[in-house]
């Protein structure tokens, strides 16, 4: 996305990212701070939630005809996009998820259901690039980014309902 709507050069993305992922390992050491103010729940909601605006942060059709289309710097909502999603919300909402699994797990093995949720990562890992390319390819970038923002509302949403029972399984 960066190289070809924003033109930027791929040592200059990979800075980026790189950096989202320093302020990532920022908040994964304060995570015994940060699960001393919130419990797994809130920081799983937090997380996703940071995702979903991050997704819809990219879809130009959204922000454009609020900001005004030819005076946004695209560059700017890029990165804010990126530092939201790779520096805060997916650091905390994926480690706050594997604490929360450890947790209702409670003395039961872990092993082989964690060994299942690496897997499902990996799968991802490879599925995802493939069916983003499609639907870039096919639609648009802003389809990627409506498609991901509407699978993680989703799962938010299903969490906020849920939230008594999901916060019941660890006490």
């Amino acid at each position: 996305y960066a190289e070809q709507n924003l033109l930027l050069s791929g040592p200059k993305t990979g800075m980026v990212v790189a950096g989202c992922g320093l302020l990532g390992v920022v908040f994964l050491l304060s995570f015994k701070a940060l699960g001393k103010l919130f419990d797994d729940v809130e920081l799983i909601l937090y997380g996703i939630g940071v995702m979903v605006l991050s997704c819809l942060l990219m879809i130009r059709g959204i922000w454009s005809p609020l900001i005004g289309g030819d005076e946004v710097d695209a560059y700017a909502i890029w990165l804010t996009a990126m530092i939201s999603m790779y520096g805060v919300g997916y650091p905390i909402g994926h480690t706050a998820v594997i604490g929360w699994f450890s947790k209702a797990m409670k003395n039961k093995p872990q092993g082989f259901l964690l060994g299942i949720f690496g897997s499902a990562g990996s799968l991802a890992r490879i599925v995802f690039p493939i069916v983003t390319g499609f639907v870039a390819t096919h639609f648009s970038a802003d389809a990627v980014f409506g498609v991901l923002a509407t699978l993680l509302g989703t799962t938010l949403a299903i969490l906020v309902v849920h939230r008594a029972a999901f916060r019941e399984a660890i006490a």
